[in-house]
């Protein structure tokens, strides 16, 4: 996987040629943080560039909060041959670093990928926002930080 030049060919990643999963859930200084994986389940490269939409349901599927924000700048795009992961970061806070209360525990990750309208889930892995931060970064390449 590599960015993709100007021009490039590749036609954008959509929902149909994607599978969302997520990574491992790693604490770092009172943050956690989680990678949020795209891969191109496809027969032909595609390429992904900018923030997914992120949302956190439960069990009944309902939203749980608002959707995270973006942060970060934007990146190149990266293209993905057939069997390639990119990733965003979801980022939120540690229980007890903030005295803003924790949201209840999701069941799912639901994503939009950039540019798209249809959305992908996920098991949510038993991550949990806390401290009223929830942020998603670009896409970028790899499936982990």
């Amino acid at each position: 996987m590599s960015p993709a030049p100007p021009g490039d060919a590749a036609p954008r990643c959509t929902h149909d040629r994607l599978a969302l999963s997520l990574g491992r859930i790693s604490p770092g200084a009172g943050n956690l943080y989680a990678p949020l994986v795209f891969t191109n389940e496809g027969t032909s490269a595609c390429h992904l560039e900018g923030f997914p939409g992120v949302t956190l349901l439960d069990a009944s599927g309902e939203r749980i909060g608002a959707p995270a924000q973006r942060s970060g700048d934007m990146r190149p795009a990266v293209v993905l041959a057939p069997g390639e992961s990119a990733y965003a970061a979801l980022h939120t806070l540690n229980k007890g670093i903030s005295d803003a209360p924790c949201r209840r525990p999701a069941a799912s990750v639901q994503a939009y990928p950039p540019g798209s309208t249809y959305a992908l889930s996920t098991p949510a892995r038993a991550f949990q926002v806390c401290g009223e931060t929830f942020d998603v970064s670009a896409v970028r390449p790899g499936s982990h930080p």
